[in-house]
């Protein structure tokens, strides 16, 4: 018998010995959780910053036929907007704003990893509800260890790092299980807790993982094909640390055959209905859920979009922002983003042993409502000073709403569909990352980070009024 099914077994007896097991295996469960995140979230936010050293490889090679193409549909797509073709290199100020290909083609490369996400988070969720999260996890990094391997060899060809793209996206469902996997292991008391130590991988990871991929991006500038390998060879040892962690440490936390009837192939076909983003939306596909529940849970569902599309499109553009208002350079977009890291990891470092069931939605709103306030002082900033108060708002908001929200769903799940449940949490994460990124490019490159970040900003109004109207405390689920 799996370890939490023994220590859940003991729980139910209501004995001392079956409290201190249940204590002790969501320990270890939180752990390995976070550790195991760590690790693949690390490789993962390497080549957040080689993006544009990655396309300069490609371009500067000037024979790849894919990228050509890719570069001319991109030219296309501009002049049907209408925008000039300037480039950066020979321009400054409002004029260098308007260069566009280099920034769009890495935005479609973004929106395309994220659609992948999209499609393969509920089928990972769903599948983990019935065979276990131990397999689907280990299916999950074994897929990410090879998309890394691909880009470790694509230096001389586009397609085989548009492949490594590809697969990497398919592959990114460790998220989703690790989160039903602390789901499993936890109490209300305890779940919102463990979704801290999940958002505290995210914070440590992508405060440090920049940092060193902007450190690696130095070594590319000759674009060789040696030191093009470098960061990929990182990631593919980081995401085989990542597996080890996994499987030496991480206990079975699903019963085999919770997911329901019909076992595997069953929930993948429940979960697959889900890609439809109406019924994502429904959540109809856990008819064992409550009418209030579902209820709950759809509006949840909503503004945990709506928050990450505004959310994404704004972090997209931020870098974007800093180097053509302020000047930024990359040590100094790597400074902005490690103080961003480092609040956010302090912000859910100090909540973790604080945070308790019911506490949930004043923390999300507060953190929903920063966002305003953020997005007016970073686009209107013309210095430092102001930015950066912009920056630390951003950052709280980069760190409490996610795991409030995911924490609040997971206890209106139903036990057997918890996977599922937080699967279409994460695959609506994926849809608003896909759409926001677009979206404020757009706007930003069209009328300028002014308008564009004031009306992202002000735009949180939405979700925030999604929350407090529609959203009632998880107290009031027994009522």
């Amino acid at each position: 018998m799996p370890a939490v099914t023994r220590s859940m077994t003991a729980e139910s007896t209501g004995t001392a010995d079956g409290a201190a097991a249940s204590a002790a295996t969501r320990k270890s469960v939180f752990t390995a959780v976070f550790f195991t995140l760590l690790l693949d979230l690390l490789g993962f936010t390497l080549i957040l910053p080689l993006f544009p050293s990655i396309l300069d490889h490609f371009a500067a090679m000037g024979d790849d036929q894919l990228f050509n193409e890719f570069k001319r549909t991109s030219q296309r797509f501009r002049i049907s907007l209408g925008i000039p073709d300037l480039q950066p290199a020979a321009l400054s100020g409002q004029q260098q704003e308007r260069s566009w290909d280099s920034v769009l083609l890495g935005g479609l490369l973004g929106s395309l990893f994220s659609v992948l996400q999209f499609i393969s988070a509920p089928l990972a969720g769903g599948l983990s509800d019935a065979i276990g999260r131990l397999p689907v996890l280990t299916l999950s990094l074994v897929g990410t260890a090879a998309a890394y391997t691909l880009w470790a060899l694509s230096s001389a060809s586009f397609a085989v790092f548009l492949a490594s793209r590809v697969l990497a996206g398919l592959a990114r469902c460790s998220v989703t299980v690790c989160t039903a996997a602390v789901s499993d292991a936890s109490d209300a008391d305890h779940r919102g807790r463990g979704m801290l130590w999940i958002g505290l991988a995210f914070s440590l990871a992508f405060s440090t993982g920049p940092a060193l991929g902007a450190f690696l991006a130095q070594s590319l500038r000759s674009n060789s094909a040696g030191n093009f390998a470098y960061p990929a060879v990182l990631a593919l040892v980081l995401a085989a640390a990542a597996l080890l962690v996994a499987r030496l440490k991480l206990p079975e936390t699903c019963r085999r055959g919770s997911g329901g009837r019909g076992g595997g192939a069953a929930a993948v076909s429940r979960a697959a209905v889900l890609l439809n983003p109406a019924r994502l939306f429904a959540f109809d596909a856990m008819p064992t859920a409550g009418q209030f529940e579902r209820g709950q849970m759809r509006h949840i569902a909503l503004v945990y979009f709506l928050f990450l599309t505004l959310f994404s499109g704004l972090e997209f553009t931020l870098p974007f922002l800093a180097h053509l208002r302020l000047g930024f350079s990359r040590g100094q977009q790597g400074v902005m983003f490690l103080c961003i890291g480092v609040t956010s990891a302090l912000l859910q470092g100090g909540l973790v042993r604080r945070i308790r069931a019911g506490s949930e939605l004043k923390l999300a709103s507060l953190a929903i409502a920063a966002l305003c306030p953020a997005g007016l002082l970073l686009g209107n900033a013309t210095g430092q000073s102001v930015f950066y108060i912009g920056v630390l708002l951003f950052s709280m908001c980069s760190a409490c709403p996610v795991p409030a929200l995911t924490a609040m769903l997971s206890q209106l799940a139903p036990p057997e569909s918890q996977g599922q449940a937080l699967g279409v949490l994460r695959s609506l994460g994926s849809l608003a990352r896909a759409v926001g990124p677009l979206f404020a490019s757009l706007a930003f490159w069209l009328y300028g980070p002014n308008l564009s970040y004031s009306i992202g900003g002000l735009a949180a109004i939405l979700p925030l009024a999604q929350l407090l109207i529609w959203v009632q405390p998880l107290r009031m689920k027994s009522e």
